[in-house]
Order: C-alpha cells, then sequence, then structure tokens
C-alpha cells in the first residue's frame, strides 16, 4: 500500500513545506521513528489516536505513521474549540494527541495508558463530513479504502512520479487528504501551504516548485477565476482538478476553455467523504459540451438511480436518487469507541452508498446531479429544489444562497453596491415561484459563510436568521 511502500520511490521528492524537503527515504524514516514512539508511549496496540492535521510535512510524518501502525487515526482540525477537542477524545477514548505545527514540530501528549485495545482494527481514519447542510458526522475508513480510490483517482488523473502539487486544501478534508493519498501513490511531491489565491505567497509556490497541478473547491476557483487565472501563462501547469461542491456552468466552461487554450486539463469530479473521497469524474474532452455533468463512476466503482418507489431508473433523463458502490465505500459512521466495534459486521463497503443527491444520466452513461435529496422545502404542495433557487436568484450584481424549511425559505443576500435589494428579491420569489413573501426570511450578509473545508456553510445561514428572529 501507498504508506508502506514509500521507499520504492527512494530520493524523488515527497513533500516540500517553507524550506523543508523529504525525499521518500526520509520521509519513510521519519515515519518509522514516530510510529516506534506512538508505540512506546501507548503500551498497547489498536488505540485511537488524535491528529490536530496543521497542513504540512509534521501532520503528513503523524498521518503515516498511525498508518502503519494498528492504530486509528482521527484527523481534525488544528488547534479545534477546547469544547469538541474534549467531546471527541471522551467519546473515542482517545490515547493519545498529536499536535502538529509548522517546521516539522510534533507536541505528543498521552490521554490515556489504560485503554483496552479496540475490538476491531479495521479502522485507519476518522473523517468528519463537512457538515455544509447539516451536523458532521465521523466516517470510518479502512485503509482498503484509502489505497483502493487513490489507485481509481490514478487511473485517470495524469500524476507522474515527479510531479509536484500544491496542497493548500485542509490535510483534515477528505479532498485534500486524497490528493496526499494519490501523489504518494505515485510518488510525487506534496506542495504544503495554507496560503490561497489572493496572497503572493500562493503564486510564489507555483512558479517556484513549477508546479503541475492543482486542486480546488468552488470558492477556490470562483477566487482564480477573479484574479484572472484564465490570462496566467503558468507553462509548467499540466491540470486542474476541481470537487467539494457544484462550479457554476459558466465557471466550469471558462476553466474549460482556458485549459483547452493553454494545452492544460480541466477535470471536474464528484465526492463524498463516505466514498473516502471520489466516485466519479467528468473526462476533460467533454467540459465544454457537458459543463453541468460528473461524468461517469471512477474504475472500479458504479452508480444507479432510484426513484420514491424505491425502483431502477433504467431509462435516460428521469431523475432519481444517486446510489454508488465500490471498494472505497466506507467502513460506516461511528461516533464513539463503542461504534467502531461494530464495524465489522456492519460493514458497508462492497454496499451501495446512497448519496442523497438526484441525478440524471443522459444516453452517453454521464450523469449530472440534480439537486441534494435534503435541499428541497415544499409551500403549497409545491416542492421547491433550493440549489435551483440559488441559480434562479443569482446573476452578475447578485449573490445568493438558500436554505430553510417547510415553514420558512431563507435566502442570504451578500450585501453589496451591486446587490439588488430585498424587496426586489421577495418580489421574484412570489411572481416567479408563487412564494408568498411571508415564507421568505432575507439575511444580509458581507460574504457567502463558508465553513472549514471551504464549503457552503448553510447552518451558519441558520443562525443568523434565528438571530434575526429573535
Amino acid at each position: 500500500m501507498f504508506f508502506n511502500a514509500l521507499s520504492q520511490f527512494s530520493n524523488n521528492v515527497a513533500a516540500i513545506e517553507g524550506n523543508e524537503r523529504l525525499s521518500y527515504t526520509q520521509l519513510n524514516d521519519a515515519q518509522g521513528e514516530l510510529a516506534t514512539s506512538i508505540d512506546k508511549l501507548i503500551g498497547k496496540p489498536s488505540q485511537v489516536i488524535l491528529i490536530e492535521a496543521y497542513n504540512g510535512i509534521s501532520t503528513l510524518i503523524a498521518y503515516l505513521a498511525v498508518l502503519n501502525t494498528n492504530h486509528c487515526a482521527i484527523l481534525v482540525e488544528p488547534s479545534p474549540p477546547s469544547g469538541s477537542l474534549n467531546k471527541i477524545i471522551k467519546a473515542f477514548a482517545v490515547s493519545l494527541v498529536i499536535q502538529c505545527r509548522a517546521d516539522k514540530h510534533l507536541n505528543i501528549e498521552v490521554v490515556s495508558h489504560d485503554q483496552q485495545p479496540l475490538a476491531s482494527n479495521k479502522t485507519a481514519v476518522l473523517l468528519t463530513t463537512s457538515g455544509s447542510t447539516g451536523t458532521a458526522k465521523h466516517v470510518a475508513l479502512s485503509r482498503d479504502n484509502l489505497q483502493a480510490n487513490a489507485d481509481s483517482i490514478c487511473e485517470y488523473l495524469p500524476i507522474q512520479s515527479l510531479d509536484k502539487t500544491l496542497c493548500s486544501l485542509p490535510f483534515f478534508y477528505s479532498y485534500g487528504l486524497s490528493v496526499i493519498n494519490t501523489h504518494l501513490n505515485a510518488g510525487a511531491c506534496c506542495v504544503f501551504t495554507s496560503a490561497n489565491p489572493i496572497s503572493k505567497g500562493y503564486w510564489q509556490l507555483i512558479s517556484e516548485h513549477k508546479v503541475n497541478s492543482i486542486a480546488g473547491v468552488p470558492f477556490i476557483y470562483e477566487m482564480l477565476l477573479r484574479l484572472k487565472l484564465t490570462e496566467k501563462e503558468l507553462p509548467h501547469l499540466r491540470y486542474l482538478t476541481q470537487a467539494g461542491g457544484k462550479l457554476s456552468p459558466e465557471k466550469i466552461k471558462a476553466l474549460g476553455q482556458y485549459a483547452k487554450d493553454k494545452g492544460k486539463q480541466f477535470f471536474v469530479m464528484y465526492g463524498q467523504t463516505e466514498a473516502t473521497a471520489r466516485m466519479a469524474f467528468l473526462a476533460p474532452q467533454k467540459v465544454l459540451d457537458k459543463p453541468e455533468s460528473i461524468g461517469n463512476a471512477i474504475a472500479h466503482g458504479e452508480f444507479k438511480l432510484i426513484n420514491d418507489l424505491g425502483q431502477l431508473i433504467v431509462e435516460p433523463n428521469i431523475p432519481g436518487e444517486l446510489y454508488y458502490q465500490g471498494p472505497n465505500v466506507m467502513l460506516g459512521y461511528a461516533d464513539s469507541r463503542e461504534a467502531l466495534a461494530t464495524l465489522d459486521s456492519e460493514n458497508l463497503t462492497g454496499s451501495w452508498l446512497a448519496t442523497g443527491d438526484m441525478a440524471i444520466v443522459d444516453s452517453d452513461g454521464d450523469y449530472t446531479i440534480t439537486g441534494r435529496k435534503s435541499r428541497f422545502v415544499k409551500f403549497s404542495g409545491q416542492r421547491i429544489d433550493l440549489d435551483s433557487l440559488e441559480t434562479l436568484l443569482s446573476n452578475k450584481k447578485r449573490q445568493v444562497i438558500c436554505t430553510g424549511d417547510d415553514a420558512q425559505l431563507i435566502v442570504g443576500l451578500v450585501d453589496n453596491k451591486l446587490t439588488s435589494n430585498e424587496s426586489e428579491v421577495v418580489s421574484q420569489l412570489h411572481r416567479q415561484m408563487g412564494i408568498h413573501p411571508s415564507k421568505v426570511c432575507i439575511v444580509l450578509i458581507d460574504t457567502i459563510p463558508i465553513n472549514k473545508n471551504e464549503k457552503t456553510d448553510y447552518p451558519a445561514l441558520r443562525l443568523l436568521a434565528q438571530g434575526l428572529s429573535q
């Protein structure tokens, strides 16, 4: 597996952070030393270790050290709120906390010596879902899940062994983690940074290290387009990948045209933490013709659509809930140490995963997400797709996000000089959708709220609306 075969790439550069760089041999030695230290500190096999995942080499060493033992790693954001940290430590009876910082600095704290080994040691990593539409859950992933997804992604992405990728997405986020896993799998190099496109450091790293690929969520690509990415040459950049939510068709076409004009490739991808990371990709040659599509399932994976009656949909262009099957499907959810023990009997790997997304498939076999199953509200018997509503209300002068329930529609309206006023939005909803103004709550916001995984934070909008009503 990629985490225990690092030495095969010997002198290839594995990771860069600032002035620090490690070859694969050095990385393998560093993680091996830490793995030995961890076992001496804990004293028992199959324990839960929490890693505060700073975006850098220290986290990479800690992550690989845990993968190369029979322990289970919980990856969380660096310096998390003490309340949420203590809750996780208690729920999973964490034995060790590793705080990862810059310059390979690790602060290791033994929380407990007394825990019995996990009843099941299948779980390698626990990640939280983004929580962008509700409460985050802990997803249990096995070492086989991680390897299977890395292999499948490497089958379609043109990763070469001497490539460098910019790792700016959070280490504890499934998309960011998959970028790391796939490059280790191919013997390529991860250039770590916490910078984003609005900082000079982001572009300096791309230029200095001759970066070959960048990965981003919609929020990142919206920034890149505003910063006129499409006018930049970036001669060493061969391809770009986008996942983590739906980017507008117009922006996808702009990026696809840029890639075509500059001799690069732009990959639109689809995934969920529950499937380790990726489930589908759209081939670059289809991006301009099908900017709304996610393409088809990755290698060794399979999709199907199910209607409201639980029946398989076989005709094209008929909407249904998207289901996915593949070796990258999680073991299951776990909210406690005891729950980890049940994953032997409740293993979801190989089962069909209900994605919660609504989709259609065209005659070519390419899928298009049409909305979230849970992203619907109903007014006066009319079922309204909130994703479609955002598209309807948004334009070049107006940024809008929508959430709510059957009692109230909450519209987050970015308040700036170009934004249409509240009454125009309420009027449009009434005129075009038949939604009575009394059902609409307009929340003026300075910017679209983004969560720690850089996705739209709908729960934050709900909290703002609650504040207005109090």
